[in-house]
């Protein structure tokens, strides 16, 4: 690496070798040249004194170049030699970024401010009697938010159904849109073919078919409990007829569900009623197959036919009349419930 210095000291020194030299002392002759003896003398002790000068500033840049190589090879030093070198190497790279933090230290932070007022607010004046009492806050919160939660899960656990299989062609839903079209279609059909028809004795029809059903699903659980041994009335055994009543719903359900609709004829004998069409007697056989299956539910869903306590929204006009022009009314469809829970609306008509 040149310095000013030499660069400059080069350059001296070329001027002092050349400065002996008079152009004007060429003739125009080619090239010789003639020579004043004095001038020779002159251009050698110049030519002298500028070497000297060289030698001089050459060994100075030696000397240089030396100091220069050893402060490059400081790892060859001694070790306090290398601490200093590297905390003066430390604090040359560091300066910059310490500027830098410190610069952005005093700049004014939105969080940084949000930090120095709660600093501010509660450095110095929160006493241990101010946290227990925010303690005790805390506290009554939580016994209060326990108390609402365990309220809602019990609504929740009261509500929740056992999930349908959706493989089971007997579930619940499916059974319910089999009513709703008994109710709608199948009812619509039978009336037509069967203009003498009222609803009074729709009405009475469909109410002995559903008790006839009821009676004959219970019957039917009697002799199974018979054939299991299991006395009806064994206070002992409840809970494990309830298990049972479980598996005897399931395998009753699937059972009727499986049978041809003259399965059903019985069950219509019983409930005392000869069909005289066979519109009549497939729309019979429909409400108990329907019935049988609803009422095979766990838990069961059943018919009340007594309107007495029920509220109006859980029960609607065949003609969806509103209710203040309701006449004395009574129920064709009864409204269908499992346990308290109305699940189908009952169907109302007046009478005349």
């Amino acid at each position: 690496m040149d310095t000013p210095d030499s660069y400059y000291s080069r350059t001296e020194v070329s001027k002092g070798l050349h400065k002996g030299i008079d152009p004007g002392e060429m003739t125009a002759e080619g090239s010789r040249q003639t020579y004043d003896t004095s001038l020779q003398l002159s251009a050698c002790e110049n030519r002298i004194s500028a070497l000297e000068t060289l030698c001089y500033e050459v060994k100075e840049r030696v000397t240089w170049i030396e100091e220069h190589y050893r402060k490059k090879m400081v790892w060859s030093d001694s070790v306090e030699t290398r601490l200093e070198s590297l905390e003066s190497y430390h604090r040359q790279c560091t300066a910059p970024v310490n500027y830098h933090i410190q610069k952005i230290s005093n700049d004014s932070h939105p969080y940084q401010q949000g930090y120095r007022s709660y600093q501010k607010a509660f450095s110095g004046e929160v006493t241990q009697k101010d946290l227990e009492k925010e303690n005790e806050k805390l506290k009554e919160m939580v016994i209060v938010l326990e108390a609402r939660n365990k309220e809602l899960l019990s609504k929740a656990m009261g509500r929740h159904k056992q999930s349908e299989n959706m493989n089971d062609d007997s579930r619940l839903s499916a059974v319910l849109r089999m009513y709703d079209m008994l109710r709608l279609h199948d009812w619509e059909k039978f009336r037509t073919n069967m203009p003498s028809l009222t609803n009074k004795d729709g009405s009475c029809m469909i109410k002995e078919l559903f008790v006839a059903c009821e009676t004959d699903i219970q019957e039917t659980t009697t002799k199974i409990f018979e054939v299991l041994d299991i006395p009806p009335l064994d206070d002992v055994m409840t809970d494990s007829k309830q298990g049972m009543m479980h598996d005897i719903r399931n395998i009753l359900r699937h059972s009727y569900y499986q049978k041809q609709l003259e399965f059903y004829s019985k069950i219509v004998t019983q409930a005392g009623i000869a069909p005289t069409t066979d519109t009549e007697s497939e729309f019979m056989l429909k409400c108990c197959r329907v019935y049988c299956l609803l009422y095979l539910q766990d838990p069961p869903v059943k018919a009340e036919w007594n309107t007495q306590g029920s509220q109006m929204q859980n029960i609607e006009h065949i003609n969806k009349k509103e209710q203040n022009r309701w006449r004395k009314t009574t129920l064709l469809w009864p409204i269908m419930k499992c346990g308290e829970e109305v699940i189908v609306k009952g169907v109302v008509w007046d009478k005349k």
